[in-house]
């Protein structure tokens, strides 16, 4: 028996439509997911050593990043703020979100503590738990 022309030409392949799909979609979570990592810590800030290691939290919560690269300066992610405008920041995140925040404090290591007591003190009258330092492990 002969087999017609038309059939002999007709290959079996595969869809890759799905599949740049996904490759498209895993490209555009990764860059943002860097962008949200670099607007973290965009800021230079020579970060302590730690002593010993803690556990992480297993649970994702809502962070608020604050730098201080130096003394005086201070920074919400990227942007510099004042210690007033810090605080109204912190009472508006804790207003608007039900669940808590953390906070996570990136301070230079030359930085005295007269810097961040206030902002310490400011998420203690809010009732802010949560609080971290950055620091490198070493």
């Amino acid at each position: 028996m002969k087999i017609s022309e038309a059939r002999r030409r007709t290959s079996v392949g595969f869809n890759m439509t799905p599949m740049i799909d996904i490759v498209f979609l895993l490209i555009i979570f990764f860059l943002v997911a860097s962008h949200f990592g670099r607007q973290e810590s965009s800021v230079e800030v020579d970060l302590p050593k730690a002593s010993g290691k803690a556990e992480e939290d297993e649970l994702e919560t809502h962070r608020l990043t604050v730098s201080i690269p130096a003394a005086g300066e201070l920074f919400l992610g990227s942007a510099g703020v004042t210690q007033e405008e810090l605080a109204k920041i912190f009472t508006e995140e804790k207003n608007r979100r039900k669940d808590p925040f953390q906070l996570r404090i990136r301070a230079g290591k030359t930085v005295p503590f007269r810097d961040v007591e206030p902002i310490l003190k400011a998420a203690a009258k809010l009732g802010i738990r949560d609080v971290q330092f950055a620091v490198v492990n070493g």
